[in-house]
């Protein structure tokens, strides 16, 4: 009985933390941030001129999903994604005046798997 419970308490602790990890922006950043930098082969250099444009990106994007929310009622999901897909197109725009042309190829194909990869969860849900 006591396995079962330690078990019950572990599991939930690990979707715990998990869902505190989608909502916290530090997290959501370095997911970010790590995802570009395994799919566009980035060094260091790199890294640290992309982290200041994704960082004021999602800024972006926190903020105008906060307003939404505090204009009541209930949630306009497409607006949602309009406004995310507005704010992704302008930081990639930014991206990729400091990738190379390969790497700004490789931005848009990471960011199509993104998309397919959203598509997928939303169809379970």
């Amino acid at each position: 009985m006591k396995k079962i419970l330690m078990i019950l308490f572990v599991v939930t602790l690990v979707m715990g933390s998990g869902f505190a990890q989608q909502r916290d922006p530090a997290a959501r950043l370095q997911r970010e941030i790590e995802g570009l930098t395994t799919a566009l082969g980035l060094n260091q250099d790199e890294v640290a001129k992309i982290t200041p444009i994704v960082t004021e990106g999602q800024k972006k994007q926190s903020d105008a999903f906060a307003k939404m929310r505090e204009a009541g009622g209930e949630m306009d999901r497409e607006k949602m994604r309009e406004t995310r897909t507005k704010i992704t197109t302008e930081t990639d725009k930014a991206l990729k005046a400091v990738l190379t042309a390969e790497q700004g190829v490789k931005l848009d194909a990471f960011r199509k798997q993104q998309a397919e990869e959203r598509a997928k969860r939303m169809q379970g849900q």
